[in-house]
């Protein structure tokens, strides 16, 4: 069974922002290989959703979050959760990133 995939408003501009970096510091073909990992990721979370390991950053009132690594993007986490039979992404970051800052104004985005 596949799972239907929502992508959040702040994922979708994580995602531009983060490919936009990688543009302007790295080169047009890095950036859209990034977007493409996103789009695999994506879909093998719609797949197997349980993958992904419950974070510790957050507990969230809408239940548990968690995260995946995007493959050849090690350091950029895709944060998501399930509901249902939806798998609804939140927010992708870096993970040089202070995630327990950014993670705990999640509740407050949704």
């Amino acid at each position: 069974m596949n799972y239907r995939l929502i992508i959040k408003d702040r994922a979708t501009q994580d995602l531009r922002q983060q490919a936009n970096y990688i543009l302007v510091n790295g080169n047009v073909d890095v950036a859209v290989k990034f977007l493409s990992a996103a789009e695999v990721a994506f879909a093998q979370l719609t797949k197997t959703p349980g993958i992904g390991k419950v974070t510790e950053l957050v507990v969230s009132r809408f239940g548990e979050i968690r995260q995946w690594r995007m493959k050849d993007f090690k350091d950029y986490l895709i944060f998501y959760r399930i509901q249902d039979a939806t798998v609804e992404i939140l927010r992708i970051f870096h993970g040089a990133r202070d995630l327990a800052d950014v993670l705990s104004e999640l509740d407050e985005e949704f």
